[in-house]
Formats: structure tokens, C-alpha cells, sequence
């Protein structure tokens, strides 16, 4: 297995590249800096679609927003929000399923590219069933945890708000957590995904977790203790800089 979701964000320039790259594939979104120049965001040209890259996070410690609109005059109809140490792959991954959705011309295609065909629990314990996640659910709520327990998703039901410091105002309904095993039960980073926020969308985000990709970053990116689940590799035609690292098993 990569635990690519171990490798953390990289440095700001290395998001904020992956952010250019986005943007270079998916021509329909137009980038913008606002408040200063400390954040960069993304507008879809349907007007309906956000992605924010906070530079200096305030108090909430969210690094990358992806978030839907009900019309471009409308409500905030869902976020996904990710923190400080989310690889920047994660959120971009969702970005990207966001953008190829929003490409339909048909509404009723977009929305089954978004939500599916099958309700968001039933979709999210397949996929983390047919992985192998253990069920480590309660009568107030579902939960699975990668075998290893670097990884997990809670599912916030029937009012079960758990240790989350908001309490019955936390606004996620889904949450992603990672850690590494010797840091139980600090996490090392987390997803919050607000109530309505795409069934699809979802599944790309948990993807990484339970079919975790490589993922390279430099040495001095990667969390001390997250390192010896990384390989040295040199790349090919670069002399006279430091090692990259890539994840395995």
C-alpha cells in the first residue's frame, strides 16, 4: 500500500502549483486573490462552483475549500474543508470530479454524476466494505476504521456529535481522519464535509484512504514521523538537489 495520505500537504508552493495545474486542465474556472493576497480562489463559469487555497488560515486551521452553490445568486449549498495538513492531492481530486460534473449540459446528468443513483450511507459502506474497514459504528452514529488505524471516516447521525468541539453546531456530516498509528489519538489531519455535499464526491475524497495513491514530495515536506513509511528516490535528470519520497508499502 502508498500512504500517500501520510505524505501531508507539501509546502504552500507546492499546492499552489497543483492549484495552476488544476486550473490549466480544467480551462472553465477563472482564479482569483482576494483578501490581500492571502487567499486564492477559483470560480467555476457556471458560477456555481468555489475552491478557496488559504495562504494564512484563521482560527478554523482550513488550508482548501471546495463548495457548491444552489444557483449564482443562491445559498452555500455544501463545503468540503480540509486542513492544514491535507495532502493538497485530496482536495484537488475532489475539485477535479467537481469540475467534470458541472461540464454537463443536462442538469439531470449533472446531478447523477454528483449524487448517484443510491443514498449517501449506503454508497459510503460498500466502498468501505469492499476494502476491507472495519465497522467500528455506534447506535448514534457510523464509523469504519482502516485495519491499520491510520485512517478513518464518522458519519454523524441521529444528533452523535462525539468529542468535536462545536458540539450539535458542527456543521460536517461526514468526517475524514488520518494519522499516523504511533500518534493515536492525535490525527493529522481531517476532512469536514457539510450536510448535502455530493455522495460522488464524497467517494473520491475516501478514496484516497481506502485505495491509497503514491504520493512525492521532498523530505523536508513530509511529517517527521510519517517518514520511514517513504522510500529515497533521486529524479531522473536532476543532480545537485535533495532526495524526493515516495510512498510504499
Amino acid at each position: 500500500m502508498s500512504p500517500g495520505f501520510l505524505a501531508g500537504p507539501g509546502d504552500l508552493a507546492s499546492g499552489d502549483a497543483a492549484f495552476a495545474d488544476f486550473l490549466i486542465e480544467h480551462r472553465s474556472w477563472a482564479r482569483y486573490a482576494c483578501d490581500g493576497g492571502d487567499t486564492s480562489v477559483a470560480i467555476s463559469d457556471c458560477l456555481t462552483g468555489r475552491i478557496q487555497l488559504d495562504y494564512e488560515p484563521g482560527v478554523s486551521h482550513t488550508r482548501w475549500t471546495v463548495a457548491g452553490y444552489d444557483s449564482p445568486v443562491g445559498e452555500l449549498a455544501w463545503h468540503a474543508r480540509f486542513d492544514l495538513g491535507t495532502p493538497h492531492e485530496i482536495p484537488l481530486a475532489v475539485a477535479s470530479a467537481y469540475s467534470h460534473a458541472l461540464s454537463y449540459g443536462s442538469q439531470a446528468v449533472r446531478d447523477e454524476a454528483l449524487w448517484g443513483r443510491r443514498s449517501t450511507r449506503v454508497e459510503l459502506v460498500d466502498q468501505m466494505r469492499e476494502c476491507g474497514w472495519q465497522d467500528v459504528s455506534t447506535l448514534d452514529g457510523m464509523a469504519f476504521r482502516a485495519p491499520d488505524a491510520t485512517a478513518g471516516l464518522i458519519r454523524w447521525d441521529g444528533g452523535a456529535f462525539y468529542d468535536e468541539p462545536d458540539g450539535q453546531d458542527h456543521m460536517a456530516e461526514v468526517t475524514l481522519w488520518v494519522r499516523h498509528p504511533e500518534e493515536f489519538p492525535h490525527t493529522a489531519w481531517t476532512a469536514q464535509l457539510s450536510k448535502a455535499m455530493p455522495t460522488r464526491l464524497i467517494a473520491v475524497a475516501l478514496d484516497h484512504l481506502t485505495d491509497p495513491q503514491p504520493a512525492i514530495r521532498r523530505r523536508a515536506e513530509i511529517p517527521t514521523a510519517h517518514r520511514p513509511a517513504f522510500r529515497v528516490i533521486q529524479r531522473p535528470g536532476v543532480t545537485n538537489t535533495g532526495p524526493d519520497l515516495r510512498g510504499h508499502g
